[in-house]
């Protein structure tokens, strides 16, 4: 009977307080919905046969018929498996190169008894704003000797002027009571970037390298423009090459000694469909992991901005 008895601390709320939480509630609700929906509709499209979606007009959320010949004809593609992992092993080396320059470029940048520091602020905004374009990166990449490399997806990540001033913004926030008590134990330049910026920026970097992680997974023209060899080329290349190319797919099912052939038109949509579904599982496995980093970064920076 105890736990029948309201709560005499509860706060009521106003019918007016009611109403609006009800409507936050169903603006909220709708939200979510429209983020889920476009995920559902290419997980259905893309276990869809080209019968039934003819038959529906190109619009399936749930199946009746599953297949899986999208995927298959993605799978069985001769350089898939090479493809991520270079992919994989692009993201693993290109996200510690997109931090290992910026983070002490910001931490220097931050120091404001620097000697020409004004005048170096304005040549990385300059480059950030200013690019040579596509022609003066490749004949930079040749004269390199890059091309046809995979360290062509490499050496371009080093550095980057905005992530470099988002650091520059965190070291300015710290407070100096901590600087100066590091200074009065006698810390180097290279101990208190070390041991005191770099874990009170472990949110933010983990939030950049999430920024660099995703980028560097979702390239494809690089690939294409600097490589031209197959083996070297990035998941997100094959997929596209893949999407230009889809054509039918022939499956075969064996059961009790007997073999049927079902031979199957694989239609654009549904290879479209099963490629961001393929594309989308790494980040989505690697995100939950970096989800209170990346929101926690994010919420500090747009107080700090």
């Amino acid at each position: 009977m105890a736990l029948l008895k309201k709560n005499p601390n509860k706060i009521k709320l106003t019918h007016a307080e009611r109403t609006y939480q009800t409507i936050i509630i169903i603006i909220v609700g709708l939200v979510t919905l429209t983020c889920l929906f476009p995920l559902l509709y290419v997980i259905g499209m893309s276990f869809t046969g080209q019968a039934e979606m003819i038959e529906k007009n190109y619009f399936v959320i749930i199946p009746e018929r599953p297949t899986i010949l999208a995927y298959q004809s993605i799978l069985q593609k001769s350089n898939f498996w090479s493809s991520f992992l270079i992919s994989v092993f692009r993201v693993l080396l290109g996200v510690p190169a997109a931090l290992l320059l910026t983070v002490p470029g910001g931490y220097v940048l931050a120091n404001k008894q620097m000697p020409g520091r004004r005048w170096f602020m304005i040549y990385f905004i300059i480059t950030m704003i200013l690019g040579g374009g596509t022609i003066p990166s490749y004949l930079l990449m040749r004269d390199l000797h890059l091309l046809n490399t995979f360290w062509v997806y490499i050496v371009p990540a080093f550095g980057g002027a905005f992530n470099m001033l988002i650091i520059k913004l965190f070291v300015e926030g710290i407070p100096t009571e901590i600087i100066e008590s590091a200074d009065l134990d006698g810390a180097t330049e290279m101990q208190k970037m070390l041991h005191i910026a770099v874990p009170l920026l472990v949110p933010t970097l983990c939030a950049l390298g999430l920024f660099a992680a995703v980028g560097h997974w979702n390239s494809w023209f690089d690939a294409m423009l600097y490589t031209r060899d197959a083996n070297l080329k990035t998941i997100q290349f094959v997929i596209r090459e893949l999407l230009l190319s889809s054509g039918s797919v022939t499956a075969t099912n064996s059961a009790g000694g007997t073999t049927t052939i079902i031979v199957d038109q694989v239609t654009p949509e549904g290879v479209k469909m099963a490629s961001v579904v393929v594309a989308l599982i790494p980040i989505l496995c690697v995100y939950p992991f970096l989800q209170k980093y990346f929101i926690y970064g994010m919420y500090t920076g747009s107080v700090k901005g």
